[in-house]
């Protein structure tokens, strides 16, 4: 399977509300993330744990696209970009647009950087 099919299958997942098995899936267990504003997940566990966090306070996915992927299959890398809005606990509803930067070692997501758009 290609990168590219293996991006496609992810978000395909995450589209599906499935992110924290597309995480056990596609993550390494030393992945790195990096956030737009520079903040950093270490490993698969603190991953997980920031969006089971992030999970409990949707209560609402209002809309979301993933616009396009493309791959580098040389050297492992895929980059996506797309959009979600998305209704809080607390009443606020946020649009969310990145590009989201993967590093692939094998089957696994080694690194991820995401780019907000503004």
């Amino acid at each position: 399977m290609t990168y590219y099919e293996k991006a496609k299958k992810l978000f395909k997942m995450i589209e599906e509300g499935k992110l924290l098995e597309a995480l056990d899936i596609y993550y390494h267990k030393d992945v790195l993330i990096i956030s737009d504003d520079g903040t950093e997940r270490k490993g698969l566990e603190q991953a997980k744990a920031y969006d089971e966090n992030f999970l409990k306070e949707i209560v609402e996915v209002i809309g979301g696209e993933v616009y396009t992927i493309t791959s580098d299959e040389e050297r492992g890398i895929t980059m996506v970009e797309f959009w979600i809005h998305l209704k809080f606990k607390n009443g606020n509803k946020k649009t969310i647009k990145e590009v989201a930067v993967q590093y692939w070692e094998g089957d696994y997501v080694i690194k991820e950087n995401f780019y907000s758009k503004k």
